[in-house]
């Protein structure tokens, strides 16, 4: 059988690169790597030539960062798996953005996986809607200055964390509630979204909803509420009010 897909590895530790080529070709014997590259400048030259589905981009190159080349691009027509070593500001940027990374050193298993997901995501359209998510969110320091790429089965989008309101709960199900008045539904759940958004000002308040503490109008200590733009009051847990009344007491 012919090979169907192609993917390039760039890499410049020839160690990681090797092993990297050798779980892909093993577990996906209709994948062709196309070839492994070690430095930008030759990566800028060869991929629109070799035109590759998928790459596996190392976000720290010897002569320059992944963002460099994706920059100097003029059109990105392949999927990415980033691989990165231990970097909290890379890391929420591809998290944000709903992109695939890997954490080196990762374990074959790992690879396995991130490269299943990206088979399923070859021919799903918006792709470039996270790209310029991510370059977005690369500029930004704050976290609640950056975007949040939502996905559902109809649309991609991209939302400021700033301006949402609260997250709702419902099962596997998550709503937000955007400052524009919007409704976007997603099918994840509140915890892993809970999650992603550690450090932007967001408290799970009650088993049920996720809020942005920069949204509060008031609190209600006697009806254990929260007032929050928009006219909406939503109930505080009792393990939760402790959390927020302290969150609150640090306010200027």
């Amino acid at each position: 059988m012919d090979n169907s897909v192609s993917c390039v590895i760039i890499e410049d530790d020839v160690t990681a690169a090797a092993m990297a080529k050798d779980i892909i070709s093993n577990n996906f014997p209709h994948i062709r790597v196309a070839a492994s590259i070690a430095d930008i400048k030759t990566a800028q030259e060869q991929l629109s030539l070799l035109n590759p589905d998928f790459v596996l981009l190392d976000v720290n190159l010897a002569d320059g960062d992944a963002f460099t080349l994706l920059k100097g691009m003029n059109d990105i027509s392949f999927k990415i798996i980033f691989a990165t070593s231990f970097d909290t500001y890379a890391i929420d940027a591809f998290k944000y953005s709903a992109l695939d990374y890997l954490l080196k050193p990762y374990a074959p298993n790992d690879l396995v996986i991130a490269v299943q997901k990206v088979l399923k995501e070859l021919h799903r359209e918006h792709y470039h809607l996270q790209m310029h998510a991510l370059f977005d969110n690369m500029k930004k320091d704050a976290p609640e200055d950056k975007k949040l790429v939502l996905k559902n089965l109809e649309t991609i989008h991209l939302v400021a964390i700033k301006d949402i309101i609260y997250i709702q709960s419902d099962n596997n199900y998550s709503t937000f509630f955007v400052a524009d008045g919007k409704k976007i539904v997603v099918s994840k759940t509140l915890k892993s979204f809970e999650e992603k958004l550690k450090g932007s000002h967001f408290l799970r308040v009650h088993q049920s909803y996720l809020v942005n503490l920069d949204h509060v109008q008031s609190v209600n200590k006697k009806a254990d509420s929260i007032s929050l733009s928009g006219a909406v009051s939503l109930p505080i847990s009792q393990s939760k009010k402790k959390i927020l009344f302290h969150y609150l007491d640090t306010l200027p």
